[in-house]
């Protein structure tokens, strides 16, 4: 596979840090946003395919990571989204397509998350 294109939204700037800088290590090619709704300009552009959505639940703005997965499930539905929350009650209200990633999470986790939902039929990366 090419590198992965992995759209990152996450309010707080050291956790989007962090997340940018793992998945960069992994070998994917990551764009990242501080809201939702940054994010959902960016894919309504299209300038710019994306493999996967990685997103906090909660940020400020019009559309929170919840809202974004549903539009993302309506309207790209081959792209995998998974969703952070240090509120892990929020994970029984996602839809199938989506994956949850509790909060604070290790950077093993974060991969584990990303490689699943890149191969979701658990094919071993080659």
């Amino acid at each position: 596979m090419a590198q992965p294109s992995i759209l990152v939204l996450e309010d707080d700037e050291i956790i989007r840090a962090l997340m940018v800088d793992v998945l960069e290590d992994f070998g994917a090619v990551v764009t990242s946003f501080p809201s939702a709704d940054e994010g959902m300009i960016y894919l309504e552009r299209g300038d710019d395919p994306v493999d996967l959505i990685v997103s906090d639940i909660q940020m400020p703005g019009l559309l929170n990571g919840y809202d974004l997965s549903k539009v993302v499930a309506h309207r790209w539905p081959t792209v995998p989204v998974v969703l952070t929350s240090g509120n892990t009650k929020l994970a029984a209200q996602l839809g199938g397509s989506v994956r949850f990633l509790p909060k604070p999470w290790s950077t093993e986790h974060l991969i584990e998350c990303v490689q699943t939902a890149l191969n979701p039929q658990g094919s071993s990366m080659h």
